[in-house]
């Protein structure tokens, strides 16, 4: 089996779906435009390729999966590059009404959580979690900004880095603490990207290859691959930084003037200077 998935810390696990969750994420228009310039600019920033692993020498994937897949750009390009097997798009939010009336026939769309794969009453769905991840039945497994570990992992650590350097900025900053405690406290992880190679070895896969990028927060040319990602945070992410503090920290019961002043120190921090960054690390096994 040649498996693939890539996965998140997207801070927010989309497994909290429960509408009262304070951690629910929406799926609107501008989540969905969110999302799409998200995918270009990670495409770009990890050299142009949206899967990293050894594709062109995956022969005979019959079955693959998409793990998260939100507006299903990487479902639509893994049916492009797998054209004679079925690909599932699996989210927690049905993918959008267009993309799935002008998608390709190969495509199953499927509404469902992964941690749902060992409940065997869905089963019987031919389009439930419990089928599409029946023991040995999938080729290729694919999630980006998730967190899962398969085989193809890509994901980022919750630290915040200056350009070029391995240098954390965090370590004074009180809302950065704050929200690894409120992520921390529902079992998120925070180091989704370099854990994954540990995570994957405890399943008894060999580690092919471990690379690391930099998510630019603020554009610098210092890592003219991530110039697009840091546009990307700047304008789309940015933006949505108080609405995530005010769900994260407020679940911690920080409100008022406490949060407020917070969400300042946060906005100030991350665009603290050029080419500040998380590491997103691309984390590549198999089965030996």
């Amino acid at each position: 089996m040649a498996a693939t998935v890539a996965q998140s810390s997207n801070s927010v696990d989309r497994r909290y779906h429960d509408t009262t969750s304070p951690y629910v994420l929406p799926n609107d228009d501008v989540e969905q435009d969110r999302l799409n310039a998200q995918a270009a600019a990670i495409v770009e920033m990890i050299g142009g390729r949206p899967f990293l692993a050894p594709i062109q020498s995956m022969v005979r994937i019959s079955k693959a999966v998409d793990v998260g897949c939100g507006t299903g750009i990487a479902t639509l390009q893994m049916a492009d590059l797998f054209a004679s097997a079925t690909v599932y798009g699996l989210d927690l939010s049905p993918a959008p009404e267009p993309v799935q009336k002008t998608a390709p026939s190969n495509i199953v769309w499927a509404t469902g959580n992964v941690l749902d794969v060992d409940e065997g009453s869905q089963a019987g769905e031919p389009d439930s979690v419990g089928a599409i991840f029946a023991p040995s039945s999938l080729d290729y497994v694919f999630g980006r900004m998730l967190f899962l570990g398969v085989i193809e992992h890509q994901d980022l650590d919750w630290a915040f880095y200056r350009a070029g350097t391995s240098q954390r900025l965090d370590g004074g900053w009180e809302w950065h603490r704050k929200v690894v405690s409120a992520a921390h406290r529902p079992g998120l992880s925070t180091r989704a990207g370099s854990d994954a190679a540990a995570l994957m070895r405890a399943e008894g896969l060999e580690i092919i290859s471990v690379q690391t990028f930099e998510f630019s927060f603020v554009p610098s040319h210092k890592t003219p691959n991530s110039i697009s990602m840091g546009r990307y945070v700047q304008e789309k992410l940015v933006p949505q930084y108080p609405e995530l503090l005010k769900k994260m920290l407020g679940a911690e019961g920080i409100s008022g003037p406490v949060l407020e002043r917070l969400t300042k120190e946060a906005l100030r921090d991350i665009s603290c200077e050029e080419g500040v960054h998380q590491k997103y690390t691309v984390t590549i096994g198999r089965k030996p």
